[in-house]
């Protein structure tokens, strides 16, 4: 049994239902959770820049200042090779961070770029991405990138105001440039007391040989039981 720290954020969500995570463990996406594959090129194009950046100026972009003094990049393994088995729960938890910096005194920063304004809003799903950044950092800590020391969501807010968009250097002969601006938010560290409960619910759950319950209100189980209603 395995899952993906970004799966794995789901069951600390508000959001979260046992039937749908059942559906996840068992029959893997459907087409109702897809996500956009834009915002997955932009996060990778972000991680580009940055790393660029460091190439030419042995230093990250300033907007990265927050995250202290950074003393190189690693290359974030494929989720394939950075996963580890919890012993207690036997289940495999694997993932992709965008951005692994190693600090000035020898500790680790683990990232992960947000496409989207930094918002009252986004507090909805600040815990999902805690544990998404914890998942990474309890992998790491069991992948020889250790210590981890700090954890971070970096928001890129696509700049898209009026005001911005009369500005004649975005536009060239090949199309338009979009800026972007980055607003670093901290998260709090703490693997080994948020993660190894969660894997323990994900085994539990992908135990089960029939699909629990809908929790009440579950709008994708709304959805799913609609579309069954009109079709039968």
């Amino acid at each position: 049994m395995r899952i993906s720290a970004t799966n794995l954020g789901y069951y600390a969500s508000s959001r979260f239902c046992p039937r749908c995570a059942w559906v996840r463990l068992h029959l893997g996406k459907l087409p109702y959770q897809s996500f956009p594959g834009i915002f997955s090129s932009i996060d990778s194009y972000n991680k580009k820049i940055v790393h660029n950046h460091f190439d030419r100026e042995d230093a990250m972009p300033s907007w990265l200042d927050q995250l202290g003094n950074v003393a190189g990049y690693i290359e974030p393994p494929h989720w394939s090779k950075f996963r580890v088995v919890d012993e207690a729960s036997k289940v495999t938890l694997h993932g992709t961070a965008d951005g692994i910096f190693r600090m000035a005194d020898g500790s680790y920063t683990i990232i992960d770029y947000k496409t989207a304004r930094y918002t009252a809003s986004q507090e909805i799903m600040l815990l999902n991405y805690e544990v998404q950044l914890n998942a990474y950092a309890f992998i790491g800590e069991r992948k020889e990138l250790s210590p981890v020391s700090k954890l971070a969501l970096v928001y890129m807010e696509p700049q898209t105001s009026d005001e911005t968009a009369q500005r004649p250097e975005l536009v060239d002969d090949s199309g338009f440039s979009m800026e972007f601006d980055a607003t670093v938010v901290e998260v709090d560290l703490k693997p080994e007391e948020l993660i190894p409960p969660l894997l323990q619910r994900v085994r539990q759950i992908g135990e089960m040989e029939a699909p629990p319950n809908s929790d009440s209100g579950c709008k994708e189980c709304d959805l799913v039981e609609a579309l069954i209603r009109e079709w039968v």
